[in-house]
């Protein structure tokens, strides 16, 4: 086959390959013992087994323990947008259909906020905390449905 642009640019060059194993020992017994033998030494992981690495101590996974135990309440202490490392940390994306004249509506609401707190504001936070006041007061999503049509007998 030609080569060209559908070649993999990452694959194996057989022709480097077979110059590889020309130097190597042709003795299969004594290849396939030498893998066996370095592969076992070998945890599912690929790092080497509990006889040359050993587990840590009680007291270092206590430790450990008490470590991750203080930085998860000192997260919990902290405002959710400082405990976070990002943005979509802890999120689902969820695919929105939206109206131009809704999408609108997000992004003036996002000013809105900014112009209020003097700081940007991310529009996901804006769009959730949307979502967590509608849910706070389902008389508004109810109102709005209603003027969309819904509940019309």
């Amino acid at each position: 086959m030609k080569q060209g642009s559908t070649d993999d640019p990452f694959a194996d060059d057989p022709d480097a390959e077979r110059a590889d194993t020309a130097d190597e020992p042709t003795d299969v017994a004594e290849g396939g013992a030498a893998d066996q033998s370095s592969s076992s030494d070998l945890g599912n992981d690929g790092r080497t087994g509990s006889s040359l690495d050993p587990e840590p101590s009680s007291q270092q996974s206590g430790q450990q323990s008490a470590d991750r135990q203080s930085e998860d309440q000192h997260r919990h202490s902290l405002p959710y947008i400082h405990a976070r490392d990002g943005v979509k940390d802890g999120r689902t994306q969820r695919p929105v259909f939206l109206r131009d004249d809704v999408e609108a509506g997000i992004d003036e609401l996002v000013a809105t906020v900014e112009a209020e707190f003097g700081e940007d504001v991310y529009k996901t936070d804006v769009t959730e905390a949307a979502m967590v006041v509608a849910q706070e007061h389902p008389e508004l999503v109810v109102a709005e449905l209603e003027a969309w049509g819904y509940g019309w007998d």
